[in-house]
């Protein structure tokens, strides 16, 4: 192997060190920060539903039965319409069992439910608001009807305390294979092209070596400023020895 290529090799094992600082970066969760609810509010993920709950009316969207308790303090019951003012409980029905249904409550945080079973009832039902730590989704049925209710009942999993700051992942953590995809082409190009063709086998496994370097940070992030001080001591420890050499 040549002393060229050896600094050909040299020069993109540095490279790659500084398109890890940006792999990791993007492939790093990013902390948000959070405002906790004026009021509570209601998600279930499996109908695609984020409404806020009221304490006026089901004529207002989701309504906070006032007899019933908040999360964590015994069995909640919200009631919603299939049809008109805003429909939220339209969808009720796609529900099953094992979906989650979240409850984020100002002063208590977020409440984790999961779905039990679903079942009809007439109109004219009662249900008891002594049942544990249960919540119950009900509206009418069928569609356009109110003979019957359809009532979806869940069971409290956890309620997990407000997170002012929280992690999510990277809105644009694609760019880290971008980056890596980039490197990779960039030392076939180099390989391609190196002059000295039996050297080209060495260029080729250093980028192959490389690129799957890049991918071990991209799958297991480290904090950017950590590379970043290690890569700024590997510079002066160079350019210590490109001094030592100087004065040689």
């Amino acid at each position: 192997m040549r002393i060229s290529t050896i600094l050909v090799i040299t020069g993109m094992f540095i490279l790659s060190l500084y398109a890890l600082i940006e792999v990791s970066f993007y492939a790093s969760e990013i902390e948000i920060e959070q405002k906790e609810p004026n009021a509570p509010i209601v998600e279930i993920p499996g109908i695609n539903l984020t409404k806020e709950i009221n304490n006026k009316s089901v004529f207002y969207g989701v309504y906070h039965e006032p007899k019933s308790f908040k999360p964590g303090n015994g069995t909640v019951i919200l009631f919603g319409h299939r049809t008109m003012y805003g429909s939220p409980f339209f969808n009720l029905d796609k529900l099953k069992k094992g979906d989650k249904v979240y409850l984020n409550w100002p002063g208590i945080g977020k409440a984790e439910y999961v779905v039990n079973r679903s079942f009809t009832v007439p109109a004219s039902y009662q249900i008891s608001i002594y049942q544990g730590d249960k919540l119950f989704l009900i509206t009418c049925h069928p569609i356009g009807s109110m003979s019957e209710r359809l009532i979806v009942e869940c069971d409290l999993v956890k309620v997990h305390p407000f997170q002012k700051n929280l992690k999510v992942e990277n809105p644009k953590k694609y760019y880290a294979l971008i980056i890596i995809g980039a490197f990779f082409m960039g030392g076939i190009l180099i390989t391609r092209l190196y002059p000295v063709v039996e050297d080209r086998k060495f260029i080729l496994i250093a980028t192959l070596a490389l690129t799957l370097f890049l991918f071990f940070g991209y799958c297991f992030p480290t904090p950017p400023e950590f590379i970043s001080e290690k890569l700024g001591e590997l510079n002066k420890i160079m350019g210590f020895c490109e001094g030592c050499l100087w004065v040689v």
